[in-house]
């Protein structure tokens, strides 16, 4: 820039020369030669030119270089930056290598020595974060009144449930069913024990001892803290259909088909099968199945079945939630005779209402010289929540017990061509009444309940039961004879029953 002012003062003088130059050679009068000047003045402009293409020049120099100086200081911080990472880092590997030399030395030091409390708790604490075991259940206690046998008792049942994961992928579980029947002494039952194992997110094993997969009943509402009212439909109580437990293996699984909430599950399974009361001198007709076949030595046949159930509704379809499934079991129940069993179920959720029906059928072969043992049942259901009526305006908490109602109403039947009078029971018990007006070819009944749900695993339950037995079918008696009577029956009494219960489940 010192050259750019030099070279500014040069031309400024030439100019004033060359400006002045006609002047004076008019005031002598010589007649200059004007190409002279004009040569000059061109002179000026190219060194005018010069002089700004100079300037340009040294102004780029100097950024150029205020960029290389900015480069520089840059690379001089990320070396700084670098040196500080090496140190850190070099640091920290002696610090680590010392905790990992340290932590050796505690470990070695601890199994030379004997384990204390808080080494075993620690290590227990350390095992239970993978093996997990739970306990959990239901109780109930009830009081039941039948019309007919003018009975009326208190009842109470204890069902713990026993919950033991091994790992991510295999759980035990086991109930224990303890009830008090009549008596001084208790009864005890194993009505589940079984091993899951969940080898992916499509397929399970279940094997053991485990409620039928046949319709909803069984396996998911027969618990009663879950069951809406306090006994069975007539298919699945004192007269069921099919076992309501079985020994042997289950595959099962899911898989969503849609959008969420458009799901499908299936069940696949082989047991021990069917097999029915050993304390009658032959087979009959009407003959009432084991609950469950412990060691099935009754035939060589095992039995089969399987469940399907499909849900069409997505969760955000405001349609409610609807399920409708179809079920099969069958089985060798004695040599080569065969029970056949089919049914269908559906169920429907939608805000406050809740609606299952069920209908199913049976088919038994009989050994020679018996017509064959067939069996229909069926049961329709629904529930109503008062969770969203309009407050009474008489007080708030009036419309609280009122909004933790829900009315309920059941219909169900079961038709046979006979009864066996050898079990014919009326002991009442939890889940059922002890009405002999149940035991018959042609079994209806009609309850009304009503539930309180004080939370959603604590209910208490009221059922009001009308037995009305329809005409027709045979009376089966041995009377201690090997050989049955049979006797028509032309009509059986109606019978009235009532039941309260409070159910926990925990």
């Amino acid at each position: 820039m010192a050259f750019g002012r030099r070279g500014g003062a040069t031309v400024i003088a030439i100019a004033l020369a060359l400006l002045a130059a006609p002047r004076l050679g008019n005031a002598a009068g010589d007649g200059g030669d004007t190409r002279d000047l004009v040569q000059f003045r061109q002179e000026i402009e190219t060194l005018k030119g010069s002089e700004a293409a100079e300037r340009r020049r040294v102004e780029q120099d100097e950024k150029h270089i205020e960029e290389l100086e900015n480069q520089l200081k840059r690379l001089e911080t990320q070396n700084q930056k670098f040196g500080n990472t090496a140190s850190t880092l070099e640091i920290n590997e002696t610090k680590l290598k010392g905790e990992t030399d340290q932590r050796l030395q505690d470990l070695q030091a601890q199994v030379a020595a004997k384990p204390s409390n808080t080494d075993f708790e620690s290590e227990m604490s350390r095992y239970l974060g993978t093996h997990q075991f739970t306990l959990t259940g239901a109780a109930a206690g009830a009081f039941i009144y039948d019309k007919q046998t003018a009975q009326n008792t208190f009842s109470l049942e204890f069902e713990p449930l026993f919950l033991y994961r091994l790992n991510d992928w295999i759980l035990f579980e086991g109930t224990v069913e303890a009830a008090l029947p009549p008596g001084s002494e208790a009864s005890f039952a194993l009505p589940v024990a079984t091993a899951q194992i969940f080898l992916n997110d499509y397929l399970e094993i279940n094997a053991g001892i485990f409620d039928e997969p046949f319709g909803d009943w069984y396996e998911d509402q027969s618990p009663f803290w879950v069951n809406r009212f306090i006994t069975a439909p007539l298919l699945y109580g004192a007269e069921p259909i099919v076992p309501p437990t079985d020994i042997g293996i289950q595959l099962r699984g899911s898989a969503q088909w849609g959008s969420l909430g458009q799901d499908v599950d299936y069940t696949a399974w082989i047991a021990n099968g069917p097999s029915y009361d050993p304390a009658l001198p032959k087979p009959v007709v009407g003959q009432t199945l084991n609950p469950e076949n412990n060691i099935a030595i009754n035939t060589n046949g095992r039995a089969y079945g399987g469940r399907f159930r499909f849900y069409p509704f997505p969760l955000d379809s405001g349609l409610g939630r609807l399920e409708v499934g179809a079920s099969t079991y069958d089985g060798k129940w004695l040599d080569s005779n065969w029970l056949y069993s089919w049914g269908l179920s559906a169920a429907y959720l939608y805000k406050d209402l809740q609606a299952r029906a069920e209908y199913a059928e049976s088919y038994r072969q009989m050994p020679a010289g018996s017509g064959p043992d067939n069996r229909q049942g069926w049961y329709v259901q629904a529930g109503y929540f008062l969770q969203h009526m309009p407050s009474t305006g008489i007080s708030d908490g009036l419309d609280n017990i009122i909004r933790r109602l829900e009315l309920l109403a059941r219909y169900s039947g079961v038709n046979q061509r006979a009864i066996v009078a050898d079990e014919i029971t009326t002991s009442p018990a939890i889940g059922f009444s002890g009405s002999p007006s149940i035991f018959s070819p042609h079994s209806r009944e009609v309850a009304l309940g009503i539930d309180y749900w004080v939370e959603p695993s604590i209910v208490w339950q009221t059922e009001f039961d009308l037995e009305l037995p329809g005409r027709g079918g045979s009376l089966v008696a041995f009377n201690g004879a090997k050989t049955p009577t049979f006797s028509g029956i032309n009509a059986t009494a109606n019978d009235k029953a009532l039941l309260t219960q409070l159910s926990i489940g925990f």
